[in-house]
């Protein structure tokens, strides 16, 4: 850690008698066109009543942050292959690294080493402590699309990037991996999927095929949920058995066997595109940050970066019926609509039910909204915001008015209890 510097923000809503008793917490970083592979990382903390009482500043990136049973703080600094447990003061208690991430490199003293190339996006934890990580594999697939616009796309051989879901202990050891590519139809493409993400992370010459961003564990039954970015879904599977239990997104382009387990509407269902930072409401609900880029899949329109907006979207799923009813959600009304074409989170807080959103990388070009980060100037939002849709919170993460704006970014926010 370096110098605790506050990152560049703003506060421009706090109602406190309204808001969450506790302490919101989230990572600030380089966003849009920096690169994140340097430059500072910050893990921070805000009370109901808008002081900051938490201010961790890095050298490198930071990423996900959360709340642990104990008390402490779980965060990672993903480009430095860094998984670090804290007090909520800053205290070091334990602390992992990639070995992928640490060939020829001494790693930090007494770091437990996780046997793994490398991990990515967020992390989680199990109810037994054990850790729930992302990570990542590329296979050569023949006959697969050039690009995800064309209808008519010659066919290749190609190296496809697809997700890897790990359970470790916590003494390193890799206790369960489930590939998303033995999971989903391989060939389903949707917009994004023949990207470059991986390009510079070590896999040349790939394609993003689904870009798993968040996962989490569902006690009710013993399984876990991932969200898939660019399959615009998510996708739910028993951890026992690694079976898939059911798909919740837009039910074009599916094949069978998959295409059994599509959830099926009940009501006014708008399908969430692109999305981050699925959990599970204290009511069994499933919430997550609909980014909404493109808001169709190949080969419809796209929707325009200035006629997109990211929304928080509720959705509660009957597994017997497989069906999925949209129960709530946030971002697409009149005097609402805010585009975050990457990043964000969306977390249901346990007392008043209030929401709090992070609209983690809005991005312009020349004061435009931008559908990529790249070559864009990026901030972040967040906001509290009661059932009934008042804000209570809006806080910015802005150096847009600095002598040298640097674009920052948050990938998403975890609520601290006062207990």
């Amino acid at each position: 850690m370096i110098d605790t510097a506050l990152p560049p923000h703003r506060i421009e809503t706090c109602i406190a008698e309204k808001r969450e008793s506790g302490m919101m917490v989230f990572n600030v970083r380089p966003g849009g066109s920096a690169d994140l592979t340097g430059g500072v990382g910050w893990i921070v903390g805000v009370d109901q009543n808008g002081e900051i009482l938490l201010n961790l500043k890095f050298d490198k990136p930071s990423q996900d942050v959360r709340h642990l049973a104990n008390g402490n703080l779980l965060f990672s600094l993903t480009s430095a292959g860094i998984i670090m447990e804290t007090t909520r003061h800053g205290e070091t208690i334990r602390q992992w690294h990639i070995a992928g991430k640490w060939q020829n490199k001494t790693p930090p003293e007494g770091s437990i080493e996780i046997d793994v190339e490398l991990t990515h996006h967020s992390i989680n934890v199990f109810p037994n402590g054990n850790l729930l990580l992302l990570s990542a594999e590329m296979r050569e697939l023949e006959d697969w699309p050039e690009n995800d616009t064309d209808p008519d796309a010659a066919l290749r051989t190609a190296k496809v990037v697809g997700d890897v879901v790990l359970e470790v202990s916590p003494d390193g050891e890799v206790q369960n991996r489930w590939a998303v590519l033995d999971m989903l139809d391989p060939y389903r493409l949707c917009y994004g999927s023949c990207s470059g993400y991986w390009k510079t992370k070590g896999f040349p010459d790939s394609n993003d095929w689904c870009h798993a961003n968040a996962s989490t564990y569902d006690s009710q039954d013993d399984s876990i949920i991932v969200s898939l970015r660019n399959q615009d879904c998510l996708i739910k599977f028993d951890r026992a058995s690694g079976e898939l239990k059911w798909i919740l997104g837009d039910p074009n382009n599916w094949q069978e066997p998959w295409a059994s387990k599509l959830l099926k509407p009940m009501g006014d269902v708008e399908w969430q595109y692109h999305q981050h930072d699925c959990s599970v409401t204290p009511d069994g609900t499933i919430l997550c940050f609909d980014n909404g880029n493109f808001r169709v899949t190949p080969f419809d329109e796209k929707m325009s970066p200035e006629d997109s907006y990211s929304r928080a979207v509720e959705f509660d799923v009957d597994e017997d019926a497989m069906t999925v009813r949209q129960v709530w959600s946030y971002g697409e009304g009149s005097g609402e609509r805010l585009f975050a074409c990457y990043q964000g989170g969306a977390y249901r807080l346990p007392e008043t039910g209030n929401t709090f959103m992070t609209y983690g990388g809005v991005c312009t070009q020349e004061g435009k909204p931008a559908g990529v980060p790249t070559d864009s100037f990026a901030q972040a939002r967040l906001i509290e915001i009661t059932p009934n849709k008042e804000i209570v919170f809006d806080m910015w993460i802005d150096d847009s008015s600095g002598n040298d704006p640097q674009p920052l970014s948050s990938f998403r926010a975890e609520f601290v209890s006062d207990q």
